[in-house]
């Protein structure tokens, strides 16, 4: 008796709508706290500049790289959730495999 792969891989493995909307709550919830962060650094960099404050210009220039980096991490988060085409196309190509 044949198996597909479909029939052997366990019902766990399968994405479920909650675990789907629960990640996209962390991911908005966690982008809005960026953001705020990229505000407040932007409006820090401003402020001691305009007050010529050398001293805390330096804190808000590291709390802006700081704020800058993590942006792009949580760019790079979001992208690595997502499955690429190239993973659905070797997934399909390994599933062929299988059931032959």
């Amino acid at each position: 008796m044949a198996y597909t792969l479909d029939e052997l891989a366990p019902e766990s493995n399968a994405p479920r709508a909650g675990s789907r909307t629960g990640l996209s709550f962390v991911l908005a919830l966690t982008f809005l706290c960026i953001l705020a962060a990229v505000c407040v650094s932007a409006g820090l960099v401003v402020y001691t500049a305009w007050h010529h404050d050398l001293k805390n210009g330096l804190f808000a220039l590291a709390f802006a790289v700081l704020s800058a980096r993590a942006t792009l991490s949580w760019f790079l988060w979001r992208e690595s959730d997502q499955p690429s085409s190239a993973t659905y196309q070797q997934d399909r190509e390994g599933r062929k495999a299988w059931t032959s």
